[in-house]
């Protein structure tokens, strides 16, 4: 099912994007963050830096101290037009192709003089998704459920299935695995039928949990067993059938191997969700807290009109505010007013309350 709506919900310091499917059910997201420059699309100025031809490119020095990695043939680093350019130290345009993620540089291109403008952030991860072209974009509330819901899905490890059982996903430093849990599911017919559809709805399901998470690279799905006759071929056409119908980025799975893995292998193009918004212990960032504190508190602000409201953050989200280059209180009061004030306290998440 391709797409049929987008969601956008725009608060200080962050746009959420929901891309639902025909089924209206959620397909994919994408976080957009003022601390975020880097995004997929973007046109950046930079500096040719050292090459690596043992890593198959070159650094380039970005704005600051960001770095991006550009790859080359053969160790050569050329222009658009085949030329090769200056050497270490030129001055180069690139576009950003892949955002970064753990342990890897964002990925970028050369970026000819007088190309065309550039398209970047939300436009550029639409492009990719089936029908999100025309799709109608709906303006949501700051806290809308239906947003709020499809975010904190795609950051847990389990997922329901749609006929019954889970699926487990965790991803490690080589890979993301994905495990089918039968538990909770109706079963009728043989063995072999029952393994058949539950393979099936979760390789599909993992297409689309793939473009909800954010995730690249190779992907393990551990099958139930036991796969028979062309059993595994089936598996592998529904994932294929589920990716290709959401985006159109490629990807490459095969049917499960004779130990009932299924291997996906796709580009990586944005950030991890879960990257984003959760550190190395699976808890959000201080960046998060805050942006969801004042998430909520534009929430509060709209449902009560004439309230004053404070918000009180833990002390490091509080710091991360003061920090940033996002001026929140001034944000804050040109869209509500200088009803609403931002504070800090000393509990681990944040609290709403009157002003008094």
């Amino acid at each position: 099912m391709a797409i049929a709506r987008l969601l956008r919900e725009q608060t200080v310091g962050e746009t959420r994007w929901l891309a639902l499917d025909s089924g209206d059910r959620p397909a994919a997201l994408y976080l957009e963050r003022a601390s975020n420059i880097a995004v997929l699309g973007a046109r950046l100025e930079g500096r040719i830096g050292k090459t690596e031809p043992g890593a198959g490119g070159t650094f380039i020095t970005l704005s600051g101290t960001m770095s991006a990695f550009l790859r080359t043939r053969s160790g050569q680093i050329r222009t658009v037009s085949d030329a090769p350019i200056p050497s270490e130290g030129a001055e180069v345009t690139v576009e950003v192709v892949a955002e970064a993620r753990a342990g890897k540089l964002a990925r970028v291109k050369l970026v000819a003089p007088g190309a065309g403008p550039a398209t970047s952030g939300a436009d550029a991860w639409r492009v990719h998704l089936r029908g999100a072209g025309t799709a109608p974009v709906e303006d949501v509330s700051p806290g809308d459920t239906i947003v709020s819901a499809a975010f904190e899905d795609a950051l847990r490890p389990e997922v329901t299935l749609p006929g019954g059982g889970e699926m487990h996903i965790e991803r490690t430093r080589a890979l993301t695995a994905a495990d089918i849990d039968s538990a909770g599911r109706a079963l009728k017919g043989s063995a072999g039928a029952r393994a058949l559809s539950l393979n099936r709805e979760a390789a599909g399901e993992l297409a689309r949990q793939m473009l909800l998470r954010g995730l690249g690279g190779l992907v393990v799905l551990d099958c139930v067993s036991p796969i028979a006759g062309d059993g595994g071929a089936k598996i592998r056409a529904a994932f294929a059938e589920a990716w290709n119908e959401l985006t159109s980025r490629q990807s490459k799975a095969l049917a499960p191997s004779a130990l009932g893995l299924m291997e996906v292998a796709a580009d990586w193009w944005i950030t991890p969700l879960a990257e984003r918004m959760l550190d190395a212990a699976g808890a959000p960032t201080p960046e998060t807290v805050a942006l969801e504190g004042l998430r909520q508190l534009e929430k509060a602000a709209q449902q009560a009109r004439m309230a004053r409201l404070t918000l009180a953050l833990p002390q490091m989200a509080h710091d991360w505010v003061a920090a940033s280059r996002l001026d929140a209180q001034a944000l804050l009061s040109a869209k509500y007013g200088a009803r609403l004030s931002i504070g800090v306290h000393g509990k681990a998440g944040f609290e709403l309350f009157p002003t008094p």
